[in-house]
């Protein structure tokens, strides 16, 4: 990220030709680090683990029906 991100010029700077995923992830660890909003981040974070684990379930389900 060669600018920083502010309020007035987002839009310049989400559409500068830079890769936009590496500006997602700056959004999101941006956010993160912040130490705003913990309770929020601990509903994502119970979420992310959650999904993660009903992948494994259905993979583990999935191999079993095959085996």
């Amino acid at each position: 990220m060669k600018r920083k991100l502010t309020e007035k010029k987002f839009t310049n700077w989400w559409n500068d030709g830079e890769n936009k995923f590496s500006k997602f992830i700056y959004i999101f660890v941006s956010w993160w680090d912040n130490g705003e909003n913990k309770f929020l981040k601990a509903i994502y974070f119970s979420i992310f683990l959650h999904f993660l684990i009903g992948a494994f379930w259905l993979l583990s389900l999935g191999i079993g029906y095959i085996l």
